[in-house]
């Protein structure tokens, strides 16, 4: 009896003592992983102390180009003399030229976009309650944005069927791809691979100042916009209208800031180790700011090419504003950024969330109000 006893106690004593140690290794778990998040915490909480003075820098004035520049000059008399009648409105532009499956936004080997992708993401834009501007050279596209804007007044819509042979952007693709097969010539797919990923990046500036040029818009200020940015709220229902971020400087250039800007880089560094200073997904402006921002940005590309140089337009970006770089631009960059490395599409969603505040404030009035009666 007492030997069985001992044997129950025994085995009764080892459970207790291998469920405590259990419980100690779940602890040690808890705590650590609890110092691991309290050090990631930690971490974006320090990029955010870190000064960054770029906005502080004084706009670059593009007066003396409305004297000497014939386009601009051209730009800013008309909008000078549209003022009473243009709408305080952003235009957006954007564009869509199907690439097949892209080697991009991939995680551990896993996933990529797809034209597929694409084309749910631009169901947002069904949504977006601004005048619009999209090119395209495929009829599947026109009808997504057709069908998805029809609740839109007709003249809030233009839908620019453009050949992308046609376009500027797209004649560079040999040179490109000349200058990726070079030996040794840094790999990062697509950005330096596939030489129509970065056509249709630079594609974005020549179309946007075919827009401003060619007077297709009739509003106050202009934008760019990917079709993937507000690819997070793809789910959502209610409209919302893309205005102007908050503290936005009329001589400057709105883009979302990814990085710290850093002067002491290369142009051929920024391309090796793929650097980013801002996210290429969403600019606006004045159309006159815009315009010049535009062609700089176009010069900068020419430049490169003949350097044997390129990427994609978030490095030409960082290029171009690095004070080596020769084609200085006429105009600067305000950025919008909370410095955590990750605000590819900050601008685009601190305007939404603007809004979407706006919404609730004025819906908390209105319950508010309606309980009184």
């Amino acid at each position: 009896m007492n030997k069985c006893y001992c044997f129950f106690s025994r085995r009764y004593g080892s459970r207790i003592m291998e469920s405590e140690r259990s419980i100690n290794r779940l602890i040690l778990l808890i705590v650590i992983l609890g110092l691991v998040y309290f050090c990631y915490c930690f971490y974006y909480a320090t990029l955010r102390w870190q000064e960054d003075d770029w906005n502080s820098k004084p706009a670059k004035k593009i007066d003396h180009l409305y004297l000497t520049d014939p386009d601009v000059k051209a730009i800013h008399e008309r909008m000078v003399a549209q003022d009473s009648r243009l709408s305080s409105e952003i235009t957006i532009v954007t564009a869509y030229y199907n690439l097949g499956n892209l080697n991009k936004g991939k995680k551990l080997g896993l996933g990529g976009y797809t034209p597929e992708q694409y084309k749910n993401w631009m169901s947002v834009f069904g949504r977006i309650d601004n005048p619009l501007i999209v090119f395209t050279d495929s009829q599947d596209v026109i009808d997504i944005f057709t069908e998805s804007r029809r609740h839109f007044e007709p003249e809030r819509t233009k839908i620019v069927p453009l050949n992308r042979t046609s376009l500027w952007a797209f004649s560079l693709a040999p040179r490109i791809k000349e200058i990726f097969s070079l030996p040794g010539y840094p790999s990062h797919d697509p950005n330096t691979v596939n030489e129509n990923y970065s056509c249709v990046m630079h594609a974005k500036f020549e179309l946007v100042s075919k827009v401003i040029k060619e007077n297709m818009f009739f509003t106050k200020y202009i934008s760019w916009l990917d079709i993937g940015l507000y690819r997070a709220i793809v789910s959502e229902k209610h409209i919302f209208p893309i205005r102007l971020p908050p503290g936005f400087d009329q001589d400057k250039i709105a883009y979302s800031g990814q990085h710290k800007f850093d002067s002491t880089l290369s142009p051929y560094q920024i391309i090796e180790e793929d650097k980013t200073w801002v996210g290429g997904a969403m600019f606006l402006g004045r159309p006159e700011v815009v315009y010049v921002y535009t062609q700089d940005y176009m010069r900068s590309v020419e430049k490169l090419l003949s350097e044997k140089m390129m990427s994609t337009d978030q490095q030409v970006i960082y290029i171009m504003f690095q004070p080596s770089f020769p084609i200085q631009p006429r105009v600067d960059i305000q950025i919008y950024t909370t410095h955590s490395t990750d605000d590819w599409f900050y601008l685009g969603y601190t305007i939404k969330e603007t809004w979407d505040f706006h919404l609730r404030k004025t819906a908390s009035l209105l319950k508010f109000l309606h309980s009184l009666l």
